[in-house]
């Protein structure tokens, strides 16, 4: 987990990053800038550090396997090593976002690049590099008192409550690539991830979450995309295998791919067709699917929505199984109508 209350922002640089195809160059700040205001370092600290809540981390890594070819990497170890090249580096760093930024969709904004002390992460107190970028303004009203009367007014500006693009950098693990936070509520579009791949290059650290996450989505993938299909299973089938993978995750502190396999799948061609789809899942997204870890209750908590099925009757209906199958019967009748039995104890 990631506390920040002892943390300090020990200087903070700002550019400004135009849009490549419209032959918009970058702006760059002439130094680092000075916040002696004690407001305007309250809000920059909120806006930079309290987003970063779920701990999901990344490492740098690059295409060779040589962290060390990172340009990022490279750019944000020489400011752990003297944090007086912060101004300097920023300039590198901003350089290097403004050329992976050349897709027509991708949009202009600030650049910001800080540095921060006594973070603590994991039980560890290290130095932390953020760096942000603010690509949606909002629109604000403002009210102002002109003598007797008021004036009112609009003006653009960037939302605190909202971060488009940023990271975190800590000083621990330099040589797996660092230990990193990352946000992109953007990530959805194709063209945004040239924040994660193309300009940062980061990959999903091999921890408990990340194996935990994954485990969750690849039992859910394969329920979708194969099992339906290869074994003929309906929407309750479905619901009931969710219903296992979640209660083992529920109830188990360690995971052990075999025993998981075997409880949750039970038919041995389904397990080894599961078994199939893990090869092909670590191919597509490049990760890899541990054997054995210790189960993220946080992972387990967050991926929640994923044990949920839905089964939609026509235009009817919509029945939500959120556990046991065996308390939900689908037939037919004898005018070849489809029905389901729904056995309950509480009403509320």
């Amino acid at each position: 987990m990631i506390n920040h209350i002892e943390a300090t922002m020990e200087g903070v640089v700002a550019h400004y990053i135009g849009n490549h195809n419209d032959g918009e160059d970058i702006i760059y700040a002439p130094s680092v800038l000075t916040v002696e205001d004690e407001e305007l370092y309250d809000v920059l600290f909120k806006y930079f550090l309290t987003h970063f809540r779920e701990p999901e981390f990344f490492n740098f890594t690059f295409s060779s396997g040589d962290v060390a070819l990172n340009p990022v990497y490279n750019f944000v170890a020489n400011i752990f090593d003297d944090p007086s090249c912060l101004h300097e580096q920023s300039v590198k760093i901003a350089r290097h976002l403004y050329e992976k930024s050349k897709h027509p969709n991708i949009k202009p904004g600030e650049l910001y690049i800080s540095y921060f002390t006594n973070v603590l992460v994991d039980d560890e107190l290290v130095d932390a590099i953020g760096i942000f970028k603010s690509e949606n303004k909002d629109l604000f009203l403002k009210l102002e008192q002109d003598g007797p009367s008021f004036r009112l007014s609009k003006d653009t500006g960037t939302n605190i409550g909202k971060l488009d693009k940023g990271c975190l950098i800590f000083n621990t693990e330099r040589e797996a690539g660092f230990k990193i936070c990352n946000i992109d509520h953007s990530n959805r579009y194709k063209e945004a991830q040239y924040w994660r791949e193309e300009f940062l290059t980061i990959t999903a650290r091999a921890d408990d979450y990340h194996q935990t996450k994954n485990y969750i989505q690849a039992t859910k993938n394969f329920i979708k995309d194969r099992m339906s299909k290869e074994f003929d299973t309906d929407k309750a089938d479905e619901a009931g295998v969710m219903h296992r993978s979640q209660e083992y995750f529920k109830h188990n502190e360690k995971f052990d791919a075999i025993e998981y396999e075997e409880r949750v799948f039970k038919d041995e061609k389904v397990v080894e067709a599961f078994q199939d789809y893990k090869q092909e899942y670590e191919n597509t997204r490049a990760t890899t699917l541990g054997d054995a870890f210790d189960i993220s209750d946080y992972a387990v908590k967050k991926q929640s929505r994923v044990f949920k099925s839905i089964i939609k009757l026509d235009k009817n209906f919509h029945i939500y199984v959120h556990g046991d199958k065996n308390k939900i019967m689908k037939g037919t009748d004898d005018e070849g109508r489809k029905y389901y039995i729904l056995y309950y104890e509480d009403e509320n």
